[in-house]
């Protein structure tokens, strides 16, 4: 059975993470290190670390994906906005390692006042940094609004041209899609994204499902997450969405919103509501 998880909080002690991974029945999970608006990174000790990967086991939770912080951009004006995304990266890459996380999700950004080869460069030159052949491996997610990410051509080209031995694949965001202008709800549209996933890349190379519904509507360019079945992609979005065999056996992790548990205990028996009758 492919892997099913949510982002967790690792709020008051890392350890946190895993148990509401486990309590809400989830075979993976996705955290952030630290909060995603500061520029400080933990200092965990070995016996943290120890007991973290202890309990990661003893409950069976694979993969584990970490999530970069939103600061991290590789190709700003600023020099200085650069060098701490780059040290950023440096340390968080290796603390991911030593947590035996196996994904570590990345937003690149754009910048209109540079052409793709300046940014595909810089970018480049930010990961060669880290180049360390790790067991985690980044992953690109595809964006709502970029000229380098949000469509699948530019999605797969930006891979192409940025890959380095830890540059492992792609993680494919529903909403991101939908608010790209891939139209979830219309078979026609599902399978323009598979002949643009065939034609200009590989199924292959995608590693991870962010499941996401969209409180914006189709093309709007807008990264606004909603409940599944709650948003625009809706019911028969997903529906559709999730009958792509080549994508059938990937992990799902949801990013949908959160004010407690219950709302994604909610949005996980959404979930596997769908796929007991896709699987039956």
């Amino acid at each position: 059975m492919r892997p099913i998880g949510v982002h967790t909080s690792i709020k008051d002690t890392l350890i946190n993470a895993i148990f509401e991974a486990a309590e809400l029945k989830c075979s993976t999970f996705q955290i952030f290190l630290h909060s995603p608006k500061v520029w400080e990174i933990p200092q965990w000790d070995e016996n943290l670390i120890g007991e973290f990967k202890k309990q990661r086991q003893i409950y069976g939770l694979n993969p584990l994906v970490i999530h970069a912080p939103y600061l991290i951009n590789l190709i700003s004006s600023t020099p200085k906005t650069v060098a701490s995304s780059r040290f950023l990266l440096k340390r968080e890459i290796y603390l991911a390692e030593a947590l035996e996380a196996d994904f570590y999700v990345l937003h690149l950004k754009d910048n209109k006042d540079m052409e793709k080869e300046e940014i595909y460069a810089k970018t480049k030159e930010g990961f060669i940094k880290i180049e360390d052949n790790l067991h985690c491996k980044i992953l690109i997610e595809n964006t709502a609004k970029s000229k380098i990410t949000a469509r699948i051509q530019d999605l797969f080209e930006t891979y192409e041209k940025v890959q380095t031995s830890q540059v492992g694949g792609l993680c494919i965001d529903t909403c991101h899609l939908f608010a790209a202008g891939y139209d979830l709800r219309k078979e026609e549209d599902i399978e323009i994204l598979i002949k643009e996933i065939e034609k200009y890349g590989d199924f292959n190379l995608i590693k991870l499902i962010h499941l996401n519904d969209s409180k914006a509507e189709v093309g709007s360019g807008i990264d606004r997450h909603e409940h599944l079945g709650k948003g625009a992609i809706g019911k028969e979005g997903f529906k559709k969405f999730l009958k792509i065999n080549e994508l059938s056996s990937l992990p799902l992790i949801l990013e949908t919103p959160k004010k407690s548990l219950e709302d994604d205990r909610k949005n996980l028996a959404f979930l596997r509501e769908i796929l007991k009758k896709l699987e039956s």
